[in-house]
């Protein structure tokens, strides 16, 4: 409790560290995976899912409470074998326009800076397109209120901020459209 206390007015803090707790709680692999798994086939796995590569460890702390102790070599050379399938630009692009996390493990495969490339090009597509779609959704608010504005000032700083958030969407689209064009093709 005394800990959640000094976290208030810290809300970046208390994120992280239940963010944390609940990252602790869940196990890499289910003590039926554990009994069952071909280790070779869970590192090509993990691999094909852009895992890092000391995944195997948090495997092995699954893993001990049912007695099973990881195969770390058949692991890695799964591992090596989907990181390579991971590590392609095509997933990069993928993953940037989707917006989703990417940990830095392809740095040292083969296609690794060309992952990186696309990735970041269609990452900041992404974020373009986020910050789209947020300013239409303030627009609408403002148009809202335009609707209920009661005295013509009102209306009048209502409508230039409309004005500016229009202008604002138009050279965000341009951005992305600019962005688009330039991005390296996987």
């Amino acid at each position: 409790m005394k800990l959640l206390n000094n976290m208030r007015g810290r809300p970046g803090l208390l994120m992280a560290a239940l963010a944390m707790a609940l990252l602790s709680a869940c196990a890499s692999m289910s003590e039926k995976e554990c009994l069952n798994v071909d280790w070779t086939d869970k590192g090509l796995r993990d691999g094909r899912d852009g895992a890092l590569p000391d995944l195997v460890e948090s495997h092995a702390k699954a893993c001990a409470k049912v007695g099973v102790q990881p195969n770390a070599a058949a692991w890695q050379d799964g591992w090596s074998r989907g990181i390579r399938s991971y590590c392609r630009p095509q997933r990069g692009w993928q993953q940037g326009l989707r917006g989703e996390f990417y940990n830095g493990v392809c740095a040292d495969q083969p296609d690794g800076g060309e992952f990186e490339r696309s990735y970041e090009a269609a990452k900041r597509i992404h974020e373009i397109g986020q910050r789209i779609d947020r300013n239409y959704i303030e627009m609408q608010r403002l148009e809202r209120a335009l609707a209920d504005a009661k005295t013509d000032d009102e209306r009048k700083q209502l409508r230039a901020l409309l004005r500016a958030l229009d202008l604002e969407q138009f050279r965000l689209r341009s951005q992305q459209q600019t962005q688009m064009l330039m991005a390296p093709r996987p």
